[in-house]
């Protein structure tokens, strides 16, 4: 009885001593929900061993939705790029300060809005294996909305260089809601947002139009009123430079008009006034061959008046 007493106790204490040795090696992988950052921005995603341990030995793996091509990968003592994803290349670093502890965040410099998304901190040993997820979210805050008037009846709204997905409202100088006519959001290669909105335009003598995404806003305020008075006086202004040029052309009409006319009396003139001299020249002529009295002048008188 007591060998067999013996041998139960021996066969608890290697269980025990088994157990023991499997909770040493097991261990947990953890990190926060989520991490925010500006556009441009280096931004560090935490990972760190519960309880510590050494993780030098220890394969490090960062990635998105796939296991491989990842974002990072440290494997064997050293990174390893091999498989890098191509939008990461020369933009990562394990930072290994405390990895003796357990603690090896990943950090990523100049982050695009690319980079959003769900990232994975998986790390295995020749034991165990255990992984956890944060959430990146790069916010960009877009250009200031401008309003526009397009047509009598519309007005539109517009914004680039958003991240996340935006939306855009309107309301009057009253706070009440103006509904669009229509709507896009659109995104460029750089993965950021632009939005337009159209509406009719409304009574009311100011609007504002207001665009924000979870993050951040931003919005744009116009007085109608004064959009119009500013098209009529553009309006006004273009006829007024219009009718006096027309002034000015007819002016300058008028006075080439006149030129031309005294030129053409001037020449007229100066045919009369030949006439006149070649005249005066026959009437002298004629004086010389008519003959004289013997008082020494002629018997016979005429006269000439240049008409």
């Amino acid at each position: 009885m007591a060998s067999i007493m013996n041998n139960i106790m021996i066969a608890s204490f290697i269980l025990w001593a088994l157990y023991t040795e499997c909770l040493s090696v097991r261990f947990k992988v953890s990190s926060i929900p989520s991490v925010s950052v500006a556009l441009g921005s280096d931004v560090v995603l935490p990972c760190t061993l519960t309880p510590e341990k050494n993780g030098e030995e220890m394969e490090i793996r960062w990635f998105k939705k796939i296991y491989q091509p990842y974002a990072h990968l440290y494997m064997n003592g050293k990174d390893d790029y091999t498989a890098q994803m191509p939008q990461f290349a020369n933009r990562t670093e394990l930072l290994k300060e405390n990895i003796t502890r357990g603690i090896f965040p990943l950090k990523i410099h100049k982050v695009t809005a690319q980079d959003s998304g769900e990232y994975h901190c998986y790390v295995e040993s020749s034991h165990h294996h255990s992984m956890a997820a944060v959430q990146l979210q790069v916010t960009a805050v877009g250009t200031v909305p401008v309003i526009s008037s397009i047509t009598d009846g519309a007005v539109s709204c517009e914004s680039r260089d958003w991240h996340p997905k935006p939306s855009l409202s309107w309301t009057d100088n009253e706070g009440n809601k103006i509904n669009s006519s229509m709507m896009k959001v659109l995104r460029d290669e750089n993965n950021l947002y632009y939005i337009i909105s159209i509406i009719q335009q409304p009574s009311a003598s100011n609007i504002t139009c207001t665009v924000s995404n979870s993050i951040n806003h931003s919005n744009d305020s116009r007085q109608i009123r004064g959009l119009e008075h500013s098209q009529t006086s553009r309006n006004t202004h273009s006829r007024v430079y219009v009718i006096g040029a027309g002034i000015i052309l007819i002016f300058f009409g008028c006075i080439c008009f006149l030129l031309r006319s005294l030129g053409d009396l001037q020449r007229k003139y100066g045919d009369i006034w030949d006439k006149h001299g070649a005249l005066q020249r026959k009437y002298k002529a004629l004086l010389a061959t008519q003959p004289k009295p013997a008082n020494g002048t002629p018997h016979t008188e005429a006269s000439y008046s240049p008409v």
